[in-house]
C-alpha cells in the first residue's frame, strides 16, 4: 500500500509542476490557481498517510488487512476520518 501511495505522491507532484507552468504564463487562471491549492494539499495528505503506514512486512501479515475495502480517491472525494488532534471523526472533502 505504501508502494502505491508513494507512487500517487509522484504523479501528484508532477501534476504540481504542470500546474504551476501554466501558471507562469496565466498567473490570474482562477481555476489553475484552485487546482494547485488542490494538488498541494493532495500532496500533504499523501505524505501524511504515508508517514502513517505500517512497514509492508506487518501489513502482509496482518489477516484483516486484506478485509479492508480499497477505493480509489480522487481530489474533492468525501470521506470521513478521525482527527489525530482530538480523536473525533471529520468529515473531509469539497461542499
Amino acid at each position: 500500500m505504501s508502494e502505491d501511495l508513494a507512487k500517487q505522491l509522484a504523479s501528484y507532484k508532477a501534476q504540481l509542476q504542470q500546474v504551476e507552468a501554466a501558471l507562469s504564463g496565466n498567473a490570474e487562471n482562477e481555476d489553475l490557481l484552485k487546482l494547485k491549492k488542490d494538488l498541494q494539499e493532495v500532496i500533504e495528505l499523501t505524505k501524511d498517510l504515508l508517514s502513517t503506514q505500517p512497514s509492508e512486512t506487518l501489513a502482509s501479515s496482518d489477516s484483516s488487512a486484506s478485509a479492508l475495502p480499497s477505493h480509489s480517491w480522487k481530489v474533492g472525494d468525501r470521506c470521513m476520518a478521525i482527527w489525530s488532534e482530538d480523536g473525533h471523526k471529520k468529515k473531509l472533502g469539497r461542499k
